[in-house]
């Protein structure tokens, strides 16, 4: 693992041997002097710190073995997208070829952003990883619609612009940001369910 300075006031920890979302969770239960937050991503954990309080050596890898495996999180999901015949259409396969690509894997979350909630799966695999994204992003995508973009997908937790394929809709609940609720984190493993 390497630890380097991130301006002035976090640090990013990279060539890890464990998952980052497994390092963030360990440093997090650590309640480390002068640590204010701890975000992973899908290959780094970022450290933001009090400069005067922290102190780097703190920062030790753990375990590269032995990681809890969580529960399998099922998200029903209607294959009803706007791209969902387009992306068959460009792929040469059939709606249901698509569907059923999307539903086989069971995928890692590998870091919440872009907006409040939102997950970052993966590996979306085989031919379907190779759309990368649509060429003009959309201004709308509403709430609760299933994406795909080269290797990831995700789910829209809240309105906002995207360049994803959409594929489908769910109305699992995602974020409530009034009460402060996230159905995912790092580390969870998510399968979609056409219903």
């Amino acid at each position: 693992m390497t630890v380097e300075p991130l301006g002035d006031r976090a640090y990013i920890a990279r060539q890890l041997s464990a998952p980052a979302w497994f390092i963030a969770d360990t440093w997090r239960k650590a309640r480390l002097p002068g640590v204010r937050e701890i975000v992973a991503a899908y290959e780094s954990v970022a450290v933001m710190v009090d400069p005067g309080v922290f102190d780097v050596a703190s920062l030790v890898e753990p375990p590269t073995e032995g990681w809890p495996v969580r529960p399998v999180i099922e998200v029903p999901v209607r294959y009803d997208g706007a791209d969902l015949q387009e992306v068959a259409s460009r792929l040469g396969w059939t709606v249901d070829e698509v569907i059923g690509a999307h539903t086989t894997p069971v995928y890692a979350c590998y870091a919440i952003g872009f907006c409040p909630g939102f997950p970052y799966l993966g590996y979306v695999e085989g031919e379907l990883a190779t759309l990368g994204r649509r060429q003009e992003p959309r201004i709308r995508v509403p709430a609760g619609s299933v994406a795909i973009a080269g290797r990831q997908t995700g789910i829209y937790p809240l309105e906002r612009p995207g360049g994803w394929w959409l594929l489908g809709t769910t109305d699992f609940r995602v974020v409530d940001l009034a009460e402060g609720f996230f159905a995912f984190s790092p580390g969870d493993r998510i399968k979609f369910c056409a219903i």
